[in-house]
């Protein structure tokens, strides 16, 4: 069974896309990114590394992210 592939697949990156994922990657989000933007994942996450933007760690991984020990 072929796996169905979202609608902007493969498709350009439009000015307004981009003003979306950028605000998307505020919430921290990629699939949920790629949902919205009806892209895949790794195409959304691709794009936000070449245009410069970055999706934030949710908090919750923040706080329960291992210390280095220094000894």
């Amino acid at each position: 069974m072929a796996t169905r592939r979202p609608g902007n697949d493969g498709n350009l990156w439009t000015t307004d896309e981009l003003r979306k994922l950028k605000r998307l990657a505020r919430d921290g989000s990629v699939v949920a990114a790629a949902k919205a933007l009806g892209r895949t994942p790794a195409a959304v996450q691709q794009k936000a590394m070449r245009s410069g933007i970055s999706f934030r760690m949710p908090s919750h991984a923040i706080a329960t992210r291992p210390r280095a020990h220094h000894a």
